[in-house]
């Protein structure tokens, strides 16, 4: 397959449905990925890769996200925008700001938000998680790192009824991770199917 059929199955194996504008921003998204990965550093994979691994990816949480509430949401450490450029293609009613401390990626988001034409409901905050003030309902994050690291940092940030939502891998590091958090409430360890990607992916929700 090439990466345009990459993509529509894909979606499909999700069970995301689309509009022709909605897959044509997510092509062009790609396209300037591509274009200025080398330049920025933004993502370690290209071609068919970049969109399992990533954009693919990204998306997978879109069945599970659309059984919670939330109208804004939070993408932590954002980098090329992922996870939350991809979503908020999906989510056009929800307010998505992708919270990025470099200076140089952030300058890439804002050619990518006008280029899509999606500035209404994305914005972008050049910090560190930190020197947040703002609350969201949905802060979300594509976590390799130990959670264990930033957890008080990210609760700080989340509204009181809201969540935090983690791309993970292996359940068994999850679950240790988990088991060192102080001041937790529910959480929900949830697999996740990315089409075509064989490595374990988990999401993990806390309350």
């Amino acid at each position: 397959m090439n990466k345009t059929e990459t993509l529509i199955t894909g979606l499909k194996q999700i069970g995301i449905e689309y509009n022709k504008t909605q897959f044509d921003k997510l092509e062009l998204y790609i396209s300037e990925i591509e274009l200025w990965n080398k330049k920025y550093k933004l993502v370690g994979a290209d071609g068919e890769t970049l969109i399992i691994r990533h954009v693919l990816d990204s998306l997978s949480s879109i069945p599970e996200l659309k059984k919670l509430k939330f109208m804004t949401a939070a993408d932590v450490g954002s980098g090329a925008g992922l996870p939350g450029i991809p979503l908020s293609i999906f989510f056009p009613d929800v307010h998505f700001t992708l919270i990025e401390r470099s200076g140089r990626r952030a300058g890439f988001l804002r050619n990518v938000l006008g280029l899509l034409n999606i500035t209404e409901n994305v914005s972008i905050l050049e910090s560190d998680l930190d020197e947040v003030k703002t609350k969201y309902d949905l802060v979300l994050f594509r976590a390799f790192r130990n959670l264990v690291d930033f957890y008080e940092s990210l609760i700080k940030i989340k509204t009181s009824d809201g969540c935090l939502f983690a791309y993970k891998g292996k359940i068994d590091i999850i679950e240790s991770e988990i088991s060192k958090l102080k001041n937790k409430n529910r959480v929900d360890i949830i697999k996740a199917y990315v089409p075509f990607l064989e490595a374990e992916r988990n999401f993990c929700i806390l309350y």
